[in-house]
């Protein structure tokens, strides 16, 4: 790369911890593309019934493509002035109805994006798949070859927005350009959902840049097949070496002492050198004080993330500065601390207390820093107790019903709620929801798996599960309220409803109908499948009062049309009867989408 690209390229990322993000002011950081199809935009809207409709509006933060489907051609696409080897990028993405995209990792080794919603069962064509080779001397039906299928279809409806991350681990040459392994994609992540891990590929896919793997490419993205846009780019290029350790020494105590006893005042049972980072030289596995002190090479400025694992009492000091708190975990678990450090040796310090004997001993070591990928410092037979218990998974493959308690978020950012009255209903068409029976709220919809019940079922458990799918989170408030005036707040509990759950009945299917009074009614509440991709929810009141309203959404609501509206930054819809009149209002600094519910039903879909 030319020195003025390298420092041009600096200037358009922003540090985002180890990986960099691309902002999206103009498309400098690409290569110019002439036939004009890639643009900056600050919007982006699609109309879910439309062939490649994608419409834009002005501003930055958004790189949308606009293209005509049947023209194809090198110029269409977009190919960035970085080039990488080993690199992590994730992103957002919104597809038009029926697009087609890609992205390339080298320029040669294709990830596929795709409107591939609802479809069954998917193939290495489809949203996320890694595409196939070709060779034009093979025999017709033979000539694609290697593609590889996403485990799970996780492709979300297209004009709502979808995540993508990518872990790529580039090909490896000897001094003189011979292959020694080839490249390798360690992870791909579509929705929350792995699709992919450790898929190796022989060669460049078909419509590479390259005929053979090359040390370096660029990034590429597929322009010549629909519209799409993308958002909120973020890189990481892992292109220098790791930091290393090195003089281990350490001090070990033996007896049943209190985490944060006076270590000056214990006498030291051993101490030494050590070759490697172990608890193997420990003689007693459980009562006894264990310190570990070495030197850390950072290779380069900048920040450095340190993962520990040890089981009972442990802490991390970097220089002297306690980063991680000296706290009780279990052999499984792991905690990370993220530490700003110049090039150079750095003292690190590794503290473990253990007076549980049911537990093992164990340490895990591991370090991620600028430009390069976690790696791990400790000897791998130090690790070997820490293997987690194997989930126990529960799956769909008939209409399926459980009663769980299920933690809640409304956002990332907020605290969890327990709902403990859940049910979650499963559907061997990989569509699930759970329905909370103390307010009547569908507060969650995911399709993948079904449900990961280790937490209720294994050693003790706490009752809980979660799902194992890509979920998209709803309201869990009751879905109905009177509405005296047009400025009254929506209830957040059942108080004044006369709320009273009646649980649910099972049709030949097994699918439920939940039952409960309210009101002064009674009230049914179903929800299907439509169409095998989406959910559809209908809610019968019996003598409904002329005041009582329905809400279907909350956050942030975008009207597409007169019966569809993209909700809380367009990650699902809600689609109203043909019809029906809706309101959109403002309460408490958001927006609610509310119908009448005066006719005794209230019918809507949930897409997603």
């Amino acid at each position: 790369m030319k020195k003025s690209n390298l420092i041009l390229l600096l200037c358009l990322f922003s540090i985002y911890g180890n990986a960099q993000t691309l902002s999206l002011i103009d498309l400098s950081a690409f290569k110019p593309n002439t036939a004009n199809n890639w643009k900056i935009v600050g919007d982006v809207s699609s109309d879910i019934s439309k062939i490649n409709d994608l419409t834009t509006t002005e501003g930055t933060g958004i790189l949308a493509c606009i293209h005509q489907q049947g023209k194809y051609g090198a110029e269409y696409e977009l190919v960035s002035n970085l080039e990488h080897q080993d690199l992590d990028i994730e992103l957002e993405f919104m597809m038009a109805k029926g697009s087609n995209s890609g992205i390339y990792l080298q320029g040669n080794y294709e990830v596929q994006l795709m409107d591939s919603w609802g479809k069954k069962n998917p193939k290495y064509n489809d949203c996320g798949g890694i595409y196939e080779r070709w060779d034009d001397s093979k025999p017709n039906g033979e000539k694609g070859y290697e593609g590889t299928a996403p485990r799970i279809n996780a492709c979300k409806a297209p004009g709502l927005w979808q995540k993508i991350k990518i872990s790529f681990q580039a090909a490896r040459f000897d001094a003189n350009g011979k292959k020694l392994t080839n490249a390798k994609f360690l992870e791909i992540v579509l929705n929350g959902i792995v699709i992919h891990e450790n898929v190796e590929v022989s060669g460049p896919s078909r419509g590479s840049l390259t005929v053979q793997d090359v040390v370096k490419g660029p990034l590429r993205i597929q322009g010549d097949h629909g519209s799409l846009a993308i958002r909120n780019i973020k890189i990481a290029n892992f292109d220098k070496t790791a930091g290393i350790i090195s003089d281990i020494k350490y001090k070990i105590h033996y007896g049943s002492f209190k985490q944060d006893a006076d270590l000056s005042k214990l006498k030291i049972a051993e101490n030494g050198n050590s070759d490697a980072l172990t608890w193997e030289i420990l003689k007693n596995q459980n009562d006894y004080v264990f310190v570990q002190n070495f030197n850390y090479n950072a290779p380069t400025d900048g920040n450095y993330t340190f993962k520990l694992q040890m089981s009972g009492h442990s802490y991390l000091k970097v220089d002297d500065k306690e980063v991680l708190n000296n706290i009780w975990k279990f052999t499984a678990e792991t905690r990370e601390a993220t530490v700003e450090l110049k090039a150079g040796k750095h003292a690190i310090e590794i503290f473990n207390n253990k007076r549980d004997g049911w537990m093992k001993p164990i340490l895990g070591f591991w370090s991620a820093g600028p430009g390069f990928r976690e790696t791990p410092h400790h000897a791998i037979s130090s690790l070997i107790t820490g293997k987690p218990a194997d989930p126990i998974l529960v799956e769909a493959k008939t209409n399926t019903n459980l009663r769980s308690f299920m933690d809640f978020k409304k956002s990332p950012e907020a605290n969890p709620k327990r709902v403990v009255h859940a049910i979650s209903v499963g559907s061997p068409e990989n569509l699930h929801y759970s329905y909370d029976l103390d307010k009547a709220a569908l507060f969650q919809v995911w399709q993948g798996g079904f449900l990961d019940t280790s937490p209720m079922w294994n050693d003790r458990g706490d009752g809980s599960s979660r799902p194992t799918g890509s979920v998209t989170v709803l309201n869990n408030d009751m879905i109905l309220a009177k509405m005296t005036t047009s400025e009254t707040a929506w209830p957040k509990d059942t108080i004044g409803s006369g709320y009273r759950p009646k649980g649910y009945v099972l049709n030949d299917n097994d699918v439920p109908t939940f039952q409960y009074l309210a009101f002064g009614s009674k009230i049914t509440d179903a929800t299907s499948i439509t169409d095998g991709k989406y959910f559809t929810r209908e809610i019968k009141i019996s003598d409904p009062n002329s005041a009582l309203m329905a809400r279907l959404a909350e956050g942030t609501i975008s009207k597409l049309n007169d019966t569809l509206f993209a909700v809380n930054d367009k990650s699902y819809y809600i689609q109203i009867e043909s019809g029906t009149i809706p309101v959109v209002r403002n309460s408490n600094g958001k927006q609610e989408l509310l119908i009448s519910a005066a006719s005794g039903t209230v019918k809507y879909s949930i897409i997603f």
